[in-house]
């Protein structure tokens, strides 16, 4: 069968990354004998025009789309007109927010065939099959779908177990030489060096945590599970040999929380003497001094931090579990190490007022990372804050575009969304634009980009 996998068009400028879930999908199809085209929107900068031109050339038997909550608006523009083009062309969403949402969906949406939720692979490739054997594909698991008019949502699939027996992404069918590290504001000037090939990977699903902003439990499940180290080692052989990439960046929420295997990766990076910069994230309480050498001496260029608040009532509120010391703790074990160190903080969190968002912009700025990022806490569908906001009426507003972290959308007790989101561009002064180990030149540069950020994004 015949098959287009595509993501939405972006007016977000700089490094993008590969559409991990498609080129997962793309490999597990493919394996199974289908022919598969990945249209990556977003890094070819296509239009919504130019999609459809690419759809209507390979004439596909299935439309899968990837969906998260800021795109979803666009990535059903993209199946409606598919779909009146070709109606027999059978519509598959798949993605976090489509996932998390998908009755709601298929009841607003009559052109939407099928949702595939949580992790896809198996599913997938057992629908392309019943499809093509023209089988009856309501009796598969993880699906959410429309029968005579009434939407069903068959039991949620169980997860694999094994990741090691997934194919590596399908990087062959995507424009990788496209892929490259390129300046905004946001991106790690020490991550590489402009036009480098950059590659995303992702080394294990599922979350213990409880944090309140993240949905990554609800789409991946709570069980924790991880690629072999050698697994891991065989993708970055590849993307280093065969497509010259020379920046990785591991997605993974919890990529330490098995310390042997991410110290066995490290030793392996090292050993088989990879061409390549890295970065990664961990959470600050599964960070120590022997994680932090290992990765200083496997070539890792950059430790992603998450220290979320400079408030310690603000951390208890996320259900971070870990304190203000644990934060300086693993800030000072990275900085010892020699790493270069990023943290994203949250603000805008139910309860804090201006005293508690100055403590957190002044501990960002005293912890002297380098690179600094700033979000307003956004209440994503699949999160315990979203039920909570839906729970006690704090939502302003359910369009889904408006759902970003540089937009507030919950009621606060102290602050109107405006007020709210001139505290962003302060932080983003203080902490990231204003840096003293910035270049006078660079710095002219980031407050140039800084009022283009204002007029795009907050309109302040």
């Amino acid at each position: 069968m015949k098959v287009v996998l595509t993501t939405s068009p972006t007016r977000i400028k700089g490094t993008k990354v590969q559409p991990l879930g498609l080129a997962y999908l793309a490999a597990s199809a493919e394996q199974a004998g289908h022919k598969i085209k990945i249209i990556d929107a977003m890094i070819m900068n296509y239009s919504f025009e130019d999609i459809h031109k690419e759809i209507a050339h390979f004439d596909p038997d299935v439309l899968g789309a990837t969906s998260w909550t800021q795109n979803i608006y666009d990535v059903l523009k993209i199946i409606k007109r598919s779909k009146e083009n070709n109606p027999n062309c059978i519509s598959i969403l798949g993605g976090s927010h489509s996932s998390l949402m998908a009755k709601d969906i298929l009841n607003e949406n009559e052109f939407v065939d099928i949702i595939v939720r949580g992790e896809g692979e198996k599913t997938f490739v057992e629908i392309l099959e019943k499809i093509e054997k023209n089988q009856d594909y309501s009796v598969v698991d993880g699906i959410t779908f429309r029968n005579n008019g009434k939407v069903i949502e068959n039991k949620n699939r169980e997860n694999i177990k094994d990741l090691d027996i997934l194919p590596l992404p399908a990087y062959h069918l995507l424009p990788m030489k496209e892929y490259t590290v390129k300046y905004r504001p946001f991106d790690y000037e020490m991550v590489g060096d402009l036009g480098d090939q950059y590659c995303a990977i992702s080394t294990c699903r599922g979350c213990p945590y409880n944090c309140i902003f993240c949905s990554s439990r609800a789409l991946w499940g709570r069980n924790w599970r991880a690629r072999s180290a050698q697994n891991v080692i065989e993708e970055i052989k590849i993307l280093n040999d065969k497509y010259k990439v020379k920046v990785i960046d591991f997605m993974d929420d919890t990529g330490t929380i098995d310390k042997k295997r991410i110290l066995k990766i490290c030793k392996l990076i090292k050993k088989e003497n990879f061409d390549v910069l890295w970065t990664a994230g961990t959470r600050v309480d599964l960070f120590d001094k022997e994680i932090a050498k290992s990765f200083k001496t496997a070539g890792c260029s950059l430790a992603r931090l998450a220290p979320e608040s400079g408030n310690q009532r603000s951390l208890d509120f996320l259900q971070k579990s870990f304190t203000i010391e644990d934060v300086k703790r693993a800030i000072k074990i990275a900085k010892d190490a020699e790493l270069n160190t990023s943290g994203n903080f949250i603000i805008g969190i139910p309860g804090e007022n201006r005293k508690m968002i100055n403590q957190t912009i002044s501990f960002a700025k005293k912890l002297n990372l380098t690179h600094t990022t700033f979000s307003i806490l956004d209440p994503l569908p699949g999160t315990k804050i979203y039920d909570i906001a839906v729970q006690n009426n704090l939502l302003l507003t359910k369009d889904w575009s408006k759902y970003t972290p540089m937009h507030s959308v919950l009621k606060l007790k102290n602050f109107n969304p405006k007020e709210l989101e001139k505290l962003l561009i302060k932080a983003f002064l203080i902490c990231c634009w204003i840096n003293p180990r910035k270049s006078p030149k660079i710095l002219k540069r980031d407050l140039i980009q800084l009022l283009k950020f204002k007029k795009r994004h907050l309109n302040v």
